[in-house]
């Protein structure tokens, strides 16, 4: 069932990259950001049915090794991010990651800021190679 999200989500991505569109409802309320260390983290994405997982790196940071099921979303790509997230639906959580946890927490505020649910890993990517 996650896979036919991943590529749902995939394929709603990249038609926003497209068009530019915005799907997401205007005015949504936003929530605080979690930030949870690896083991916690982990745990709550496989017991989360909304989740999706988001790897906020550039692409050369994401093809040299990411979690797995992870998609990527550029946070360094500023006005490709936001249309990005903009096309979230807002009823999914979306676990995000980078490599040492300063960019997510960039990521973290713009997805809020949307009203987007967001649980971040805490140390990132650098901090889940080291546990994992």
């Amino acid at each position: 069932m996650k896979k036919i999200k991943y590529i749902s989500i995939a394929l709603l991505l990249a038609m926003m990259a497209c068009t530019g569109g915005n799907t997401n409802q205007e005015g949504a309320s936003a929530t605080s950001p979690q930030v949870l260390p690896v083991e916690e983290y982990a745990k709550a994405y496989q017991a989360d049915s909304t989740a999706i997982l988001i790897d906020v790196r550039t692409p050369e940071e994401y093809a040299e090794g990411h979690i797995e099921g992870a998609m990527l979303l550029n946070v360094k790509d500023e006005a490709n991010f936001i249309k990005g997230i903009e096309a979230l639906p807002s009823d999914l959580t979306f676990y995000i990651y980078c490599r040492s946890g300063r960019r997510s927490q960039t990521a973290s505020k713009l997805m809020t800021e949307r009203g987007l649910k967001v649980i971040d890993l805490k140390g990132g990517y650098n901090a889940w190679k080291a546990e994992k």
